[in-house]
């Protein structure tokens, strides 16, 4: 394909009836990787949506008949969707019941470079696999692949590198700076992270209350107070997070271990786990790590019983052996989730403090009259998580980040014995990362909540994290190691 400068004039996109998303005078020429930093709800996915050509041009001049793509969570949303109403029609066909898989995402794709982009990102054993068994990281290379293969003349990464692990992100990086470098695709990059920034951009830019506020060179732009805030160097105030009601308080947990998995095997198309001994004991903080599809996932699954394997495995949580006539209910009171399975779950679009609500309640959505109490400490909560001006806001009218924090509060609001917190901090900017970090820490301090934190970035790990599980390559499979901290 042949790639040309790409101008916008002026350029006024409609969003919706009251709002409109700005991209001023912006050029990029093949050679330009630009890189775009912004906050949660500073309109990052919609500056994304009109270079991709997705929005209304309401005044000044876009490009026509440019082909851009775009790859972004917002999209992998997208596609679960479809995948969920494919499987929950009235007359499901055998392949309709599978649901939608990589192989069938990139079958109309550019079969010459479609085999070398599925090695690069090492998609060959997962391309029959359905896209719902994929990990987050798993169903962004395919989006990925599926972007690079149909050879665009604009790219357009909407924070890439988020659920990705420390080699994929490594490779993905290295390949962001061949794209525009080598192939003179022109390039526009949207982060969160310092370290997601390639070496080869040639400028950078903030982005705030939709529109690209500022353009200039990377020195100027990481030197500017606002991005230092949004890059994670911003200083949080200690905070005191709010208690549950007394109503909320749960039975004691009479075993000193709130989770005992013994001699545990899972297998699918290969061994995920195998005779796994694992002990969370109470006031214990493990960081679990390991590369994509390893099988971080499928143990939080087991704990949480969302694994129908769990009835065929000995696996003791708060002191019921499942299996042994325990209901789901008796298990989610004792333990917070976030994770990006629940991300894409959490389909009911209620507002904002319905979402923290739902929390004490253990439901994907609101389905009893809460306590002026329990709305008392729900605004407190998103107060403290900057939302309280969201408080009436639909829960899909918020940016990727603002539903991310909402999710983290609903899983802290009732305080509870065991927190399950998958990539948690996916796609927040880094003063939202530092403030979540910061309740974290007051709960490990102040309490005697146990953690199970899966995180690709170390960097994301409050202090004072005892364990440490690591899913580490062994062959064709995983070992899983344990440590002290």
């Amino acid at each position: 394909m042949t790639h040309r400068t790409i101008s916008f004039t002026e350029a006024e996109f409609s969003l919706d009836e009251e709002r409109t998303v700005s991209l001023g005078n912006i050029t990029i020429t093949p050679d330009d990787l630009i890189v775009l930093i912004g906050g949660n709800g500073s309109g990052k996915t919609s500056v994304a949506k009109a270079l991709n050509g997705e929005l209304e041009l309401k005044s000044g001049v876009a490009p026509t008949n440019y082909h851009p793509v775009l790859v972004s969570f917002e999209k992998q949303m997208e596609l679960f969707e479809q995948d969920y109403e494919m499987r929950n029609s009235d007359c499901t066909t055998a392949e309709e019941e599978l649901g939608i898989t990589p192989a069938m995402i990139l079958k109309d794709d550019n079969k010459e470079v479609l085999p070398d982009i599925i090695k690069g990102l090492n998609l060959q054993g997962l391309l029959e696999k359905p896209i719902r068994q994929l990990s987050g990281g798993e169903g962004r290379k395919v989006l990925l692949a599926h972007a690079l293969a149909s050879q665009p003349n604009l790219i357009i990464f909407d924070c890439p590198f988020d659920a990705l692990d420390i080699q994929t992100r490594a490779d993905l990086l290295k390949l962001i700076n061949e794209i525009h470098t080598v192939y003179k695709t022109p390039t526009v990059l949207i982060v969160n992270r310092p370290s997601e920034i390639p070496d080869s951009l040639t400028s950078m830019g903030i982005i705030a209350d939709c529109k690209i506020a500022k353009l200039a060179s990377r020195e100027e732009i990481e030197n500017d107070e606002d991005a230092k805030a949004l890059l994670g160097y911003a200083s949080i105030p200690d905070v005191t997070p709010p208690k549950a009601p007394l109503k909320f308080a749960l039975p004691p947990i009479k075993s000193e271990n709130i989770v005992e998995l013994k001699k545990v095997n899972i297998t699918y198309q290969r061994k995920v786990l195998d005779n796994l001994d694992f002990t969370v004991a109470k006031g214990q903080q493990w960081h679990i790590m390991g590369p994509n599809g390893a099988g971080k996932s499928t143990l939080l699954s087991l704990i949480t019983g969302d694994n129908p394997l769990v009835y065929v495995n000995d696996v003791t949580v708060f002191g019921f052996k499942r299996g042994s006539g325990e209901s789901i209910w008796d298990i989610k009171k004792y333990y917070g989730l976030v994770s990006g399975a629940l991300h894409l779950d959490y389909r009911v679009n209620g507002p904002a403090i319905n979402v923290v609500l739902s929390g004490f309640y253990d439901s994907i959505g609101l389905y009893e009259k809460p306590s002026d109490e329990e709305i008392a400490i729900a605004r407190r909560w998103l107060k403290l998580a900057g939302l309280a001006h969201k408080e009436r806001t639909a829960f899909k009218s918020l940016s990727f980040g603002q539903q991310r924090l909402l999710l983290i509060v609903r899983a802290l609001v009732k305080n509870p014995p065991l927190l399950i917190l998958d990539e948690p901090l996916q796609g927040l900017d880094g003063y939202a990362r530092a403030l979540v970090k910061s309740f974290i820490s007051y709960m490990m301090k102040n309490g005697n909540t146990s953690i199970l934190f899966v995180s690709h970035h170390e960097e994301d790990l409050p202090d004072g994290f005892t364990n440490r599980l690591s899913f580490v390559p062994e062959g064709d499979n995983f070992k899983v190691v344990q440590e002290q901290l």
